[in-house]
This record gives structure tokens, C-alpha cells and sequence, in this order.
């Protein structure tokens, strides 16, 4: 049954990519991936993905989750105005 999803999630990311190219080719006339904001979102992004395998590498004080919760909530938050700023900025 494993495999069934494990399938699936490979399809969804060979689809995801095969798409990238083209989304990319629609991207590059407007300037946007030369914009700030782009690069404010790639590094928001990767902040997000960085806090996300953290918790596994948190020690069990209070305070230390309290300090990862606060910076987890900052990034989803920044990206959330970062990305209403690219669509605001880049009506595509």
C-alpha cells in the first residue's frame, strides 16, 4: 500500500516539474525573477523549509520552542505579505 503513495507523490512532483519550465518561460518577459520580492520569497521559502526539518533538532526547553514557534510564525507571515506584494506588483 506504501508504494501506491509513494507513486503517487513521485508522479505529483515529476508533473510539478515538467510544468516548472513553462511556468518560468511565462515569468521571464514580465522581470519578475530579477525582482527583489522574487528573492525575498526564494530565501523566505527556504527559511520555511529550513524551520520545518528543525523540530527534530530542538532541545526540550520551553524556551527554545517557544523561540522556534515565534520564528516560524515571523516567516510564514513575511511570506504571506511577500507573496501579496509579488501578486500586487506582478498581476500575472
Amino acid at each position: 500500500m506504501e508504494w501506491i503513495f509513494a507513486f503517487l507523490i513521485l508522479l505529483f512532483l515529476y508533473r510539478r516539474t515538467t510544468r516548472a519550465g513553462d511556468r518560468l518561460a511565462e515569468l521571464k518577459p514580465t522581470g519578475m525573477l530579477r525582482s527583489p520580492l522574487f528573492y525575498a520569497q526564494t530565501a523566505l521559502l527556504c527559511a520555511l523549509l529550513m524551520l520545518m526539518f528543525a523540530p527534530a533538532y530542538l532541545p526540550h526547553e520551553q524556551s527554545a520552542v517557544v523561540v522556534y514557534l515565534v520564528a516560524l510564525i515571523t516567516v510564514i507571515t513575511a511570506l504571506l505579505f511577500v507573496r501579496r506584494a509579488l501578486k500586487w506588483r506582478y498581476p500575472i
